[in-house]
């Protein structure tokens, strides 16, 4: 006998919690393509588990603090009723993602392609059309009161992801959307100057018309001071710098979406328009070891960035089979201007230098699938067509008395396009009851070509295959193994050269650059407890080739004769692998501390790969060995009110260039608030501490000649803290 699919239990149960009343004919007409649509959806992913869902529209959960979820499909998916979140007074659905037991918001954005960069939520059982807007805009637009519940989805119900992601949350709202949120907030920064933000959104419902309408503004004003030391070769003391930095940002967006139906199907469409600026002002001061006053240098930079984006999802049953087409378009521009300016202890200029900087970059990618389900299997096909570009306008120029003379700086002004194309095709099978097994393989091929300083077309094909085998342990817990190849992603801006003035260091752009691949086998598990604590393993090791780090460039001078220009620039260095394990819990620590809970993550890597200058083994530069968070909250229900705190802590990180090792290491960042809900119409008044313990973060530098298998020449050591520490932030929030 054919059993219903999960997805079945995930169209009815929404729309029998609130059927409108008016227009019935209209209403059932919804409901009925709305079922449609979420199984046009949903039908690859869920398919394969064939559980039978219960029905959970009985009595809502038990009141706050011991609000316990409801768990459906045997482990595929476990539910926590909007009431379980009523103990942390969310005003909107990221309130209560960020509180959903063994759950961690992925924004995506780390691998090729659209499917492969998406996060790990969904909203209706489909994803958000977007890149430009993080999961976390998108979801604090969703007013708390709209959420009928949040799913967990593992196993079978992800069998097939695109992205990759072994869990997914999705967000079900009621379909009697009519609402909005909004926030009013003032920090108090690093700089004495209170710095205003504010959002407000609404979505509403009209017939079988949705549509929602949002708009934000956030200013940031920062300052931090810092002190350096330089030292020669044999470890003397060259001079000392104290350094103060000073930042503003002001950044506004407005959006908008609509979902019909149309053609049979339903069309969903998403737009945003952006808008940022961005000034900084640093001031050096070196100073002899003797005390005495060598030169000043102050640089000011002003960035602005426009952007919009536009995006669709249609989606549309044909008999058995499902069809969804996304499609997207991102244009954003990006001007810079930096001055420096050096002067000597008189306070005579010596040197002025200018850097223009013009990035106009867009993204357009198409992509369509098709799928169809069957008894406890079902199959997927699709393609993806994307192009990429990016035109860089660099200029620097050096004045030292004589007018401005311009300096080259390679691989800075080229245009970068790229055509990707992709086809996959994607099964899943629950041979029994507990099991399933999801096998997926993509093949894409791309052209890179580059018009400029580079000039040169790049042609690049991968196979992806992967492999995932889940069990499901008891009623909630889970294990999986999961096999797959991997191509990373390329960021555009390693393709272009740019300078830092502070530092005289070019950051070099590489047009040889290519994608790493890297294979990867990884033993995961996701267990539920009773009390509603969730523990999260997994166990992965990674195989890379084509590893992308810093390589050596040689340009030639600007005129003949002169010596090559040597810089570092992004690029491949051969073979890497790393190991992998992270834990997260969360749990509640009831009934020793009633109405406290405690999130808690690390992880733990081990990595190394051949060093191209020395040829010896070494850590992967950027990448710390060690990561920790934790997460306390404590809600007292009879006062309405919460507080709370975070502890994050990085392990040190190793950057090799060439001719220079750096270590950086930062002491961990600590934040804590209070909240209460005590005010009228429920608002939230909430007044978060910034950098309680006064981060300070370490640099250190070693220089060689003529590269890192020579001896060390000279040295430098860096701190810096935020000034006015801790800061603060004061918010008031509500719903309407």
């Amino acid at each position: 006998m054919r059993r219903p699919a999960p997805w079945q239990s995930l169209v009815t149960s929404p729309w029998s919690i609130a059927k409108p009343t008016d227009d019935a004919k209209n209403g059932e007409r919804g409901e009925d393509l709305f079922k449609c649509i979420m199984a046009s959806a949903c039908a690859f992913a869920g398919a394969a588990s064939a559980q039978t869902a219960p029905d959970n529209t009985g009595p809502p959960c038990a009141p706050a603090p011991n609000c316990a979820p409801a768990e459906l499909n045997s482990g595929d998916r476990i539910d926590y009723q909007a009431d379980f979140f009523s103990q942390f007074s969310p005003q909107n659905a990221l309130d209560m993602v960020r509180q959903t037991p063994g759950f961690s918001l992925d924004e995506g954005g780390g691998r090729r392609g659209l499917s492969g960069s998406e996060g790990n939520v969904l909203i209706d059982g489909v994803r958000p059309s977007t890149k430009s807007q993080s999961l976390s805009d998108v979801l604090s637009r969703v007013p708390a009161g709209q959420v009928v519940r949040i799913e967990i989805w593992r196993g079978s119900l992800v069998a097939g992801d695109g992205a990759g992601h072994s869990v997914l949350l999705n967000v079900v709202r009621t379909p009697s959307a009519g609402g909005g949120v909004w926030e009013a907030g003032l920090e108090y920064g690093s700089r004495p100057v209170a710095a205003p933000r504010g959002e407000i959104a609404y979505s509403g419902r009209n017939g079988q018309f949705e549509y929602g309408l949002g708009a934000t503004y956030r200013a940031n004003y920062g300052a931090r001071e810092g002190y350096w030391r330089r030292y020669n070769g044999v470890g003397a003391l060259d001079e000392r710098i104290g350094a103060r930095y000073s930042s503003s940002s002001d950044e506004w967006s407005l959006s908008g979406d609509a979902a019909m139906q149309l053609g049979g199907g339903r069309l969903s469409l998403n737009a945003q328009v952006e808008s940022e600026t961005d000034t900084d002002r640093d001031g050096f001061a070196f100073v002899a070891p003797t005390g005495a006053l060598l030169s000043d240098l102050f640089i000011e930079e002003v960035e602005e960035q426009d952007g919009f984006e536009l995006g669709f999802t249609y989606l549309r049953p044909f008999g058995p089979w499902s069809l969804e087409l996304v499609g997207l378009a991102n244009r954003e521009s990006r001007d810079s201007e930096e001055i420096g300016v050096r002067s000597d202890a008189a306070g005579a200029v010596t040197r002025i230098s200018t850097q223009d900087v013009r990035r106009d970059e867009e993204e357009t990618i198409l992509r369509a699938t098709l799928s169809r389900s069957f008894d406890t299997q079902s199959i997927e096909f699709g393609a993806e067509g994307a192009f990429n570009a990016l035109d860089q306008a660099f200029r620097l120029a050096r004045d030292e008395g004589a007018g401005p003379a311009p300096v080259l700086v390679p691989n800075a002004n080229v245009l970068v396009e790229e055509e990707r194309a992709e086809v996959f095709a994607a099964h899943a099978w629950a041979p029994q009851e507990n099991w399933s097994i999801e096998s997926r393989l993509a093949w894409e091929t791309s052209t890179l070509d580059f018009t400029g300083d580079a000039d040169q077309s790049v042609s690049l094909s991968f196979w992806k295959p992967s492999l995932q085998i889940t069990r499901n342990l008891g009623e909630a817990n889970q294990v999986n193994l999961r096999i797959y190849r991997d191509v990373g992603q390329l960021n555009f801006g390693d393709f272009v050269s740019a300078i830092s003035l502070s530092d005289n260091l070019i950051s070099g752009g590489n047009p040889d650059l290519q994608p790493e691949t890297s294979w990867h086998i990884g033993l995961g598990a996701d267990f539920r407890f009773d009390n509603g604590a969730a523990l999260g393993l997994e166990l992965r090791h990674t195989r890379y080739e084509d590893f992308n780090d810093l390589v050596l460039i040689t340009a030639p001078g600007a005129n003949p004769g002169d010596p090559p220009i040597l810089f570092d620039a992004p690029g491949n260095i051969g073979d890497a692998e790393q190991t992998r394990l992270e834990v997260s819990l969360t749990t509640p620590l009831d009934p020793f501390f009633p109405g406290a809970r405690i999130i808690t993550s690390g992880v733990v890597r081990d990595h190394e790969v051949i060093d191209p200058v020395t040829g010896r083994r070494r850590v992967i530069s950027d990448r710390p060995e060690t990561n920790f968070d934790f997460d306390f909250r404590h809600d007292i229900a009879s006062w309405r009110f919460a507080w709370g705190f975070t502890v994050s802590q990085n392990g040190e990180t190793l950057t090799h260039r060439f001719n220079e090792l750096g270590v950086r290491e930062q002491d961990a960042w600590i934040t804590a608030f209070v909240e209460t809900t005590a005010l009228p119409n429920d608002m939230r008044l909430r007044l978060t501490f910034w950098d309680v313990g006064r981060r300070s973060t370490d640099n250190s530098r070693v220089f060689y000649d003529p590269d890192r298998n020579g001896s060390p020449v000279r040295s430098e050591w860096r701190s810096t803290w935020a000034d006015n520490a801790p800061w603060f932030l004061l918010e008031l929030s509500g719903s309407f």
